[in-house]
């Protein structure tokens, strides 16, 4: 079986491999956005070699012979420079461990580009390739261990371009500083600048008058400078003299120290060469003792290790598979219990609203007179209703008995008098009785368009009065150094936040004649009546619609005189005044946070603004649709996504502006 053919059914331990299995994260992203070594997994090598991290070493392996070699690169190429590739910076001088605890630095003669043309002669390859020291496509062979300590320092130099990614980043942070402290520096050094010219100025009228006395000091300042000049030469030469010394003693240390390298070198090869020829000499007499056995047994160990290699690779396969999959259904299960989350709380929403209007049934009744009363209420309009109804086709009593029932559950599901609940459900019944289903959807929608179109409006006066009073306030603190300004005599001034709240208090909650227009009202004639037989319903003309101009003005109107009929049309709509409430909410929160902002972002001192940094650039129109959206989802509270970026919007707005008109200040202040 295939590491393709796996399903869920062929999983086990799913539990346990879910709770060992690594999770993705936000810091693996970016250390895997750094290119890796090339060279950190040899040749044809296991597959699960190549998820293990530089860190870790490489284990080993029951394998036959010749299925892995370890080589760390070619005869005669550096590898500890082409290991890292050609994208990155090469490594430099590092005195972090100067007694190689971590990395080993041994030299290896086979990777030295110095003696890369004495390997490339054809009989010393070839007598590398007898001895098992290189591959025929000239590699140099190494053991499991060195290989390892190659890793190690792969990881080390893999870490170094980590670390060298953040100090880049610390010190484009440390240069900003240092460049906002030389421009305060120099604005200082200026200062203290004309001080000192208005003093030497000085100085020179009263030497003018005291020439003779100031022709002696200096001349003995010329003296003392003389003598200055001359120590500091002498100390130059003895430097000079210091440093010749110090460069000449550490010529001689060095060149002790590659005589050192050059005999340790020249050693270890003697040693390898005695040791060489000593095993050759063993292995020849116990190759004519045991060869006819072990050509046998080799056949059959070569032919199970190929049995048992292939298992493991296809075992190794199936499972870095099995881990994707479960990777997988683990996503897929947070995402699906998410949606069971919130199905939930919509149920529970859903459950408590037909509980309130249960509540609110039974208060009315009781209010009213009870069952009894309710009840023949009920059962007088449907005989009224089936009286004026006679005439309409498929009208009954029993149909005129159920449509009360249904029109008056509905209508007293909002405050009013009995006169106005009675006119409420009159007018349901009606509009059951002459509109379909489809026109009563279509109304609902028409309802949901004119409550979002009200929050945009609303909104929309929000944030202009929110930015022209904070703008307001801004400017007159900005400029105060600037502009010169009447002073007006008062015990105490009050908080700037208090001030932007009473303002907005004062000019937004009591808005009057702010009703919304979609355009000209339509007005739709009444269907004639007619005594010739009607058409069929396939060419009967559309049922009319009210104008939705009409139905977004009753509902949303700000005069309660503006209504067309107070009985069938309730003055209370709890969904208005809850609008109402979420805009209010949004405005204490705006306000707050926009001048909190606008604060930190000026510098009253110097005249300088600091224009915050927005991740995602926003228009007006979003700011007003992302926050009309919120209002009317009643997610307006203090931890909102809308209403925090609607803030920096605002806020950026205003300090572009400031900064624009103390530039246009400034230049005026040239002229």
């Amino acid at each position: 079986m295939s590491a393709s053919d796996v399903g869920i059914d062929d999983l086990t331990n799913i539990d346990i491999t879910l709770m060992t299995l690594r999770k993705p994260t936000e810091l693996k992203k970016v250390i895997d956005s750094i290119p890796k070594p090339v060279r950190a997994v040899p040749k044809n090598g296991l597959p699960m070699w190549y998820r293990l991290g530089l860190e870790c070493k490489l284990p080993v392996p029951k394998m036959p012979v010749g299925k892995i070699i370890f080589a760390r690169g070619k005869i005669g190429e550096d590898v500890r420079r082409l290991g890292l590739g050609g994208t990155g910076p090469q490594p430099t001088f590092d005195l972090t461990d100067p007694y190689c605890n971590n990395v080993s630095y041994d030299y290896v003669p086979v990777h030295d580009p110095h003696l890369a043309h004495h390997f490339a002669q054809k009989a010393a390859r070839n007598r590398m390739k007898v001895l098992g020291f290189c591959t025929k496509d000239g590699r140099a062979v190494c053991s499991l261990k060195e290989f390892n300590q190659y890793r190690k320092y792969l990881y080390n130099q893999f870490m170094d371009r980590i670390h060298q990614e953040m100090k880049k980043l610390d010190e484009r942070a440390r240069d900003d500083l240092t460049l906002k402290r030389v421009e305060v520096d120099v604005a200082r050094r200026l200062q203290v600048f004309t001080k000192a010219e208005r003093a030497r100025e000085h100085l020179e009228k009263v030497a003018q008058e005291n020439a003779d006395e100031w022709a002696e000091k200096k001349r003995l300042a010329k003296e003392q400078e003389k003598k200055i000049q001359a120590r500091m030469r002498y100390l130059a030469e003895f430097n000079e003299k210091q440093r010749k010394e110090r460069a000449a003693r550490a010529r001689e240390k060095q060149n002790r120290i590659k005589q050192r390298v050059q005999a340790a070198a020249e050693m270890e090869l003697r040693r390898k060469i005695t040791m060489v020829r000593q095993w050759r000499t063993n292995e020849k007499k116990r190759l004519n003792r045991l060869k006819q056995e072990r050509e046998a047994k080799q056949r059959r160990l070569e032919d199970e290790a190929n049995r048992k290699w292939s298992a493991r690779v296809s075992a190794q396969n199936m499972k870095i598979h099995e881990e994707a999959l479960l990777l997988k259904l683990y996503t897929e299960d947070m995402a699906a219990g998410a949606k069971r989350r919130e199905k939930k709380a919509e149920i529970y929403a859903y459950n408590t609203d037909l509980e309130l209007a249960r509540i609110r049934l039974a208060n009315w009744k009781i209010m009213h007179g009870g069952h009894a009363k309710a009840a023949q209420l009920v059962r007088k309009m449907g005989i009224e209703f089936e009286k004026s109804k006679r005439g309409a086709k498929g009208m009954s009593l029993e149909l005129a008995q159920r449509l009360a029932t249904e029109a008056m559950s509905h209508a007293v599901s909002t405050q009013g008098d009995t006169l106005m609940t009675l006119g409420q459900a009159r007018a349901r019944m009606d509009i059951e009785t002459v509109l379909p289903t489809a026109p009563i959807k279509l109304l609902d929608e028409m309802l949901e368009t004119a409550v979002m179109e009200f929050a945009r409006r609303r909104v929309n006066l929000l944030l202009r009065d929110v930015e022209r009073v904070v703008r307001c306030q801004a400017a007159h603190v900005f400029f105060r150094n600037y502009r010169s300004s009447p002073v007006k005599k008062r015990s105490k001034p009050p908080r700037w936040s208090i001030q932007i709240a009473t303002e907005l208090a004062r000019q937004y909650v009591n808005v009057h004649g702010s009703s919304i227009l979609f355009g000209d009202i339509v007005n739709i004639p009444a269907e004639d009546t007619t005594e010739l037989d009607m058409k069929s319903v396939k060419d009967r003309p559309p049922t009319p619609v009210p104008s939705k101009t009409k139905l977004a003005e009753v509902t949303f109107s700000d005069r309660v005189e503006d209504l067309p009929d107070p009985v069938a049309v309730g003055s209370y709509l709890p969904e208005r005044r809850k609008l109402l409430e979420m805009v209010n909410a949004a405005a204490k929160l705006l306000s707050r946070s926009v001048s909190h902002r606008v604060q930190v972002g000026m510098d009253v001192t110097v005249g300088k603004v600091t224009l915050p940094n927005m991740r995602h650039k926003m228009e007006w129109g979003e700011a007003v649709e992302g926050l009309a959206s919120a209002v009317v989802d009643n997610r307006i509270h203090g931890d909102c996504s809308d209403v925090r970026r609607t803030s920096e919007f605002l806020a950026h707005r205003i300090l572009r502006s400031l900064l624009k008109e103390m530039k246009e200040e400034k230049e005026r202040r040239l002229v």
